[in-house]
């Protein structure tokens, strides 16, 4: 994919909602609560503006939405941020644009003041790919609480500390 012509949108639109859902649902690895929650979050951005406590990025071509993240400040911190979502379109995977949109999105969490980022997933073999895309982007895991979403299903939690320079 020609990267040159990727658009990157901070805004959120109505629109924004559906189009999430349609891109959680499509990975495969997010059950019919996790979707809700997902779009859930759009719409209460939507709502409550930067009260809501989530900030996003999307990222476009054309037009469609290939992937977007959404993170915000850890209440009661200063400068911990939780990575909440980070999902790219089922069929644009593998291509290089999560890696793009960490970056970036890491960019942004540092001007914000954000010194680490925290990242949670679940240790279930499917995550598998999950967890190695936060390890090949230098984030650690710093947490693991056994039988946390199910019994066998551990929630695994990464953190990478962010450059200040």
């Amino acid at each position: 994919m020609d990267t040159s012509i990727i658009k990157l949108r901070t805004e959120v639109l109505p629109a924004d909602v559906e189009t999430v859902r349609e891109i959680v649902t499509g990975t495969g690895f997010f059950n019919d609560e996790e979707t809700d929650i997902a779009a859930e979050l759009v719409s209460e951005t939507l709502e409550k503006g930067n009260s809501a406590g989530y900030e996003y990025i999307f990222m476009e071509n054309n037009g469609l939405m290939l992937a977007y993240s959404c993170y915000g400040r850890i209440p009661l911190t200063r400068s911990s941020f939780d990575l909440y979502w980070i999902v790219t379109r089922n069929e644009y995977r593998n291509t290089g644009l999560g890696k793009i949109l960490l970056a970036e999105t890491e960019k942004t969490i540092r001007t914000m003041g954000g010194i680490a980022v925290y990242a949670e997933t679940s240790s279930r073999e499917q995550y598998n790919p999950t967890r190695a895309f936060y390890e090949k982007n230098a984030y650690l895991p710093m947490a693991r609480f056994k039988d946390y979403y199910d019994s066998g299903d551990d929630l695994v939690i990464y953190v990478k500390r962010l450059e200040t320079s």
